[in-house]
């Protein structure tokens, strides 16, 4: 069982879990969490024996304190399950200097409940463990360094004041040099720490050369700096600001685990040499070369790991400018696409009404010429009534009337067999359904005739009108009526019936083409619409994949179903034009109209 992190524990109840053992792993993976506490273990270990022998630490106040900046990456990295491990190797490394049991357990529970506290405050304000973000290095030195630091300072003085060891007279001092040197710990440890336990932050080891060459520039200048090597003492204090460049130079070349890597090496010879007393940080008294020591770690530190933020910031922002760009593309690919595909389905259909008007043409000549036929007879006609000296204007005037009707007629064939051949691009409009489908079982009269079809019309009124592409629409119905006339050629001549229907409910509209033919099977009518699949001895296999592909454009849809006493029923549902005006508005948050 973990503690939680939605509130702080007081010492008590922290003393009190530690005591009873819930800290362990629960449903975590025994060995891994075994493994992961020997780390952390080690860890906190060998970085609170370096910090102790950073300095004359008897009782763990130095002026760097790197085991801290390990406990604290332990809790932010592996959770509060770390906190047997971190408490445990805190008690081990204070047991190690010359002080009561108390105070070895004082400090211990000062470091470990400091740490919980840090990871706690540093969570509640969304702390990325990589440091992608100026704000998350923000949070690490206000939190992590600054805030949280405060906690084990002032238990561990208090610890330190209590049991005599420290003297009310230097309270203050020991509070801020324990309280800088668990700070500058932070700066220097946890990001190196976060770095190793961060799988995305990989070292780049195909440059290891080069890392090697710049850490040993490095080391010489540090060694030249802090090691009193022949340099003036004169601005000695300025040199150490040389180090600046190679720490830059490092975190743009090699990231987050390069550049702490580097600053934990300056951190090392500087504090090695002031503690011999060499170096710029060794001149004055031991509280101010401390203070100047942590002033020092924390602008390298803060300088490195600010810039591996900005890059890493900079290469996210790239990252999704790309993304976004990338996106776009495939949008407008798609648009283009839709384009061309829309562009493609109109020729389609355009070809497909240039197929049935020439399966058409013999009955449209027949349908043509009869009323030419009249109309010539008609002429004749009216040309005798003129030669007679009185001449019947009543019998003229009604041999004219059958001219112009014979013509209009004519006219009428004419027009609806071009509007089908026009090739243009589909426009919407409101169409009476029930017009639109009679102007088609108009055309048909002729096929119907020639082969023995009794064409049964029944269209429901009052009519509503729906949002189409009239000449797509009666490409549909007419599609589906030829189907049906040829369907039922198996059939006796006095037996061959289609029945075309038209009905209307609140919001839909419905086109039925029913047949008694043969029918088909159950395996035919499942991919009756799939393009060029067909069930006849001619033909391609496009006419009702492209009449569904038409009438999905329109929002509705086209089903075919088995009569209970033979032939097919398909049956075209239409949205009304208010209808669709609704689903034609764009998408309100996010929300779409695939189910329409």
């Amino acid at each position: 069982m973990t503690i939680s992190l939605d509130g702080a524990v007081s010492g008590a109840g922290l003393v009190r879990r530690l005591a009873s053992g819930r800290f362990s792993p629960g449903r975590h993976n025994l060995r891994s969490w075994l493994i992961q506490t020997g780390i952390v273990f080690a860890a906190y270990y060998i970085a609170g024996r370096l910090g102790q022998a950073s300095a004359a630490r008897s009782v763990s106040v130095g002026p760097l304190w790197p085991a801290y900046g390990i406990a604290l990456a332990a809790l932010l990295r592996l959770g509060n399950r770390m906190i047997p491990a971190v408490a445990a190797s805190a008690f081990l490394v204070s047991f190690h200097n010359p002080v009561p049991i108390l105070v070895v357990a004082g400090q211990a529970f000062s470091t470990t409940f400091s740490a919980y506290c840090g990871s706690w405050l540093m969570r509640r304000f969304s702390f990325d463990c990589a440091l992608p973000r100026l704000r998350d290095v923000l949070n690490l030195v206000l939190m992590g360094a600054l805030i949280s630091p405060m906690v084990s300072a002032s238990l561990g003085t208090i610890v330190l004041y209590l049991a005599g060891i420290q003297p009310y007279a230097h309270v203050a001092s020991a509070w801020l040099v324990y309280w800088m040197g668990d700070g500058t710990g932070v700066l220097l440890a946890t990001p190196l720490a976060l770095a190793a336990g961060n799988p995305k932050l990989h070292f780049k080891f195909q440059r290891a050369a080069e890392y090697v060459a710049l850490n040993t520039l490095l080391l010489l200048s540090c060694l030249a700096i802090f090691a009193d090597l022949g340099l003036p003492n004169v601005g000695q204090d300025c040199l150490t600001f040389s180090m600046l460049p190679f720490v830059m130079l490092i975190a743009i070349r090699f990231g987050l685990p390069g550049t702490t890597l580097s600053t934990i090496l300056i951190a090392t010879v500087a504090t090695v040499a002031t503690a011999q007393g060499a170096g710029p940080f060794a001149r004055s008294a031991t509280f101010t070369n401390a203070a100047l020591l942590d002033v020092f770690y924390a602008v390298l530190s803060l300088t490195g790991i600010t810039l591996c933020a900005l890059i890493e910031a900079r290469r996210r922002a790239e990252l999704q400018r790309d993304e976004l760009i990338l996106r776009q593309a495939i949008v407008q690919v798609q648009d283009e696409a839709n384009k061309k595909a829309a562009l493609l389905q109109d020729q389609l259909a355009h070809l497909a009404r240039v197929g049935m008007l020439n399966t058409l043409s013999g009955a449209l000549a027949h349908e043509i010429n009869q009323p030419l036929a009249a109309i010539r007879v008609n002429t004749e006609a009216a040309m005798y009534l003129l030669t007679k000296q009185t001449v019947p204007f009543e019998e003229l005037r009604a041999t004219l009337n059958d001219i112009r009707e014979d013509g209009k007629r004519a006219g009428e064939v004419l027009n609806q067999a071009r509007a089908m051949l026009k090739k243009e691009t589909a426009s919407r409009e409101e169409v009476e359904l029930n017009s639109a489908v009679g102007d088609v079982a108009k055309l048909m009269q002729p096929v119907t005739l020639k082969f023995g079809v009794q064409l049964d019309i029944q269209l429901e009124s009052p009519s509503k009108p729906i949002w189409a592409d009239r000449v797509q629409i009666q490409q549909v119905v007419m599609n589906l009526l030829m189907n049906a006339c040829e369907a039922v050629q198996q059939k006796d001549r006095l037996h061959r019936q289609v029945r075309l229907t038209t009905s209307f409910s609140a919001d839909m509209a419905s086109v039925t083409v029913a047949d008694n033919g043969p029918g088909i099977s159950d395996a035919d009518i499942k991919r009756l619409f799939e393009p060029f699949y067909t069930t006849k001895t001619s033909g391609m296999g496009l006419g009702l994949a492209i009449c569904r592909s038409i009438v999905r454009a329109h929002y509705g849809g086209l089903t075919a179903v088995q009569n209970l006493d033979g032939g097919l029923t398909f049956a075209v549902e239409l949205p009304l034009a208010v209808r669709t005006a609704q689903l034609e508005q764009p998408p309100e948050n996010g929300e779409n109209h695939a189910g329409a």
